[in-house]
């Protein structure tokens, strides 16, 4: 059998999943290889998609042509809408995924899809030509497989380490193998490897758990759902349970922290910050005793309850002690300890903004293998990888996202030019334009990049361009339409707004009362808006009422986009710009920035470097 691809993608995860997608419906011959068919899509830790800035990762890939929102939307137990009574910034949806139909119907999908090919089998080297450039890979079995293109998205299966108290095994994830020589054969072509762990909590039967202790958390019946394109008439309400831990349970953790492995010193490695063991927690916070504990069902066709909330390594007697003392959960059995695992990757400052290497042409990667964590965070950066893998061998530009136009410009180029001690995940607070990069306005951000890269349809593309016209349009036509000052008085009174004007008004200016909808306002003033969609009246409303907060953000935008004009001339020598600092220069000779803007946000680089850089720009020119 002739293995002749144009890209290869290693790994079957959320980014190997999203990269031969994408890769395939571009139109170029994909091959997956994967350790084991059945974990495609798998969940390894919470079945749960979206939070603050993940939302907005999944939200972007939908308007791009990616698959995790429209899946999410299927094959749900619940979604919920969070911070509806905060600012357009912070409102965003939550997805229990169901494990089991989430990973079988994905699976499902890959196998349906043309130009895409799947193998059960292990990657253990890189082959590349005598200019390091990638001519393909060779497998466990012996097969070696040629490719213009590799995508790695490799998960924590590099060199993976199981622990559980004091055992330490070799697996990628529990019950799975690890591969064992990829991270071996990456080193021996120049890329330099690190390690980091991540951990995940123990399962219970649900069985064996007395709910009447806990709250009922419902989901909605009418969420805004992940894609756009969404259309259902109600979704599930798979309820998820809330209960806390107890002075007792901090008491116990506290007692037996000997055991912890991250105390033992077993694991020396980092995990991610914003996702603490419960150990960590009590090492973090010893005052604070009631931490919140989210019962969440796996999937309907399992008794698999994940406590969310109790991530440990800790040992199992450890474990089950700890559940004794929390309410609901006195007499739960457990199915699956929890278990951290550790692993091998590449730091992404090695990467351009492509997601393709600097060292090796034509070597793509994506997820944990670039240091982050996250489902989200790995569709994304597979859905991005294998666009340009695939564009590559096309012949073309890679498709880049600066971090003024998406969730997903803001992480690869943080974790390109921003070193983390722990594994990198999307939070709101990474972004400077937040306002701009709303979850429910990708569509009119995205489009030119979706109608590029070229897998959403011309048919859908020419609806979301009509959906941003009369976004436009109407947010034009309020702040030109005359408002009478009674008749604006008339209805700030009738939708309880204590205040009144003196004079005569626009239209958009009455929306811009808290208390004032977009949907009342129309009705009041004869505006028809039956034909439009929900998010366009929605994106309708949240532009003018926040009207002069995005045109300051828009302002910072424009000078942003002025640095990120100037470009740094290729094979330009750093040591040679005198007066910056020895810090400024490593970090500018290990990035090798293509522009004065991404130049501007490596670690260590100054202003004055920055001043110093410029003038000898010019000075060349």
């Amino acid at each position: 059998m002739n293995y002749i691809y144009d890209v290869v993608v290693v790994g079957g995860g959320h980014g190997g999943v999203e990269a031969s997608l994408a890769s395939a419906r571009i139109g170029r011959k994909t091959l997956l290889v994967t350790m084991s068919l059945d974990s495609i899509a798998m969940m390894s830790c919470n079945p749960s998609i979206g939070g603050p800035g993940k939302s907005n990762l999944v939200a972007e890939m939908d308007i791009l042509g990616g698959e995790m929102g429209v899946h999410t939307d299927k094959y749900n137990l619940q979604l919920k809408d969070l911070n509806t009574s905060k600012g357009p910034a912070a409102r965003i949806t939550r997805g229990q995924a169901d494990k089991y139909l989430y990973r079988i119907k994905m699976k499902e999908l890959l196998e349906k899809t043309e130009n895409l090919d799947i193998l059960q089998d292990c990657v253990e080297e890189i082959i590349t030509d005598d200019k390091n450039k990638i001519t393909g890979v060779k497998t466990a079995l012996g097969i070696e497989i040629k490719a213009e293109a590799v995508v790695l998205t490799t998960g924590t299966f590099l060199k993976g380490r199981i622990v559980i108290g004091d055992v330490k095994y070799v697996a990628g994830r529990q019950g799975e193998n690890s591969a064992e020589k990829l991270s071996d054969s990456l080193r021996e072509h120049g890329i330099h490897i690190e390690r980091y762990q991540t951990a995940t909590p123990p399962r219970v039967d649900i069985r064996t758990v007395d709910f009447s202790k806990t709250e009922r958390l419902e989901g909605e019946k009418h969420p805004r759902y992940f894609s756009i394109f969404t259309e259902k008439e109600e979704n599930s309400v798979v309820p998820t349970w809330l209960t806390h831990t107890t002075e007792e349970t901090v008491q116990v953790v506290k007692d037996l922290l000997k055991y912890s492995p991250i105390v033992s010193g077993i694991i020396e490695t980092h995990g991610p910050r914003h996702c603490p063991s419960l150990d960590r927690k009590v090492l973090n916070f010893p005052d604070k005793t009631n931490h919140q504990i989210f019962l969440e069902l796996e999937s309907r066709e399992s008794n698999e309850l994940y406590i969310n909330g109790l991530t440990t390594a800790m040992p199992p007697f450890a474990q089950d002690a700890m559940l004794k003392t929390i309410a609901g959960l006195e007499n739960a059995k457990i199915v699956r300890y929890g278990y951290a695992v550790e692993y091998d990757y590449a730091p992404a400052y090695q990467l351009y903004p492509s997601l393709e290497s600097k060292i090796v042409e034509g070597l793509f990667m994506g997820g944990q293998i670039n240091g982050t964590s996250g489902y989200e965070e790995a569709a994304s950066q597979g859905f991005i990888a294998g666009v340009n893998a695939a564009r590559k061998t096309l012949g073309k530009e890679p498709v880049i996202i600066d971090r003024s136009e998406g969730y997903i410009g803001v992480m690869i180029d943080d974790i390109i030019h921003k070193r983390t001690p722990e594994p990198y995940r999307a939070l709101p607070s990474r972004s400077e334009y937040r306002l701009t990069l709303r979850f429910d306005n990708g569509f009119m951000r995205l489009l030119d990049k979706a109608e590029e890269i070229g897998i959403v349809s011309p048919e859908r593309i020419e609806y979301l361009k009509k959906a941003k016209e009369n976004v436009e349009k109407e947010v034009k036509v309020l702040k030109e339409l005359k408002v009478p000052m009674r008749t604006a008085n008339d209805i700030l009174e009738k939708y309880g707004c204590e205040q009144r004007l003196t004079k005569g008004t626009t239209a958009n200016e009455v929306l811009k009362f808290k208390e004032i909808t977009y949907e009342n306002l129309a009705n009041e003033l004869g505006i028809d808006i039956s034909s439009y969609p929900k998010f366009v009246t929605s994106q309708i409303e949240t532009i003018t009422k926040y009207d002069i907060f995005i045109k300051r953000e828009n302002e910072q935008i424009e000078k942003f986009k002025k640095l990120e004009g100037i470009m740094i001339p290729k094979d330009f020598d750093f040591t040679s710009v005198r007066g910056i600092s020895n810090i400024a220069k490593a970090g500018l000779c290990d990035v090798k920035p293509i522009s004065i803007g991404e130049a501007s946000r490596i670690s260590g680089v100054t202003g004055n470097d920055i001043a110093l850089l410029l003038a000898h720009i010019n000075m060349k020119k």
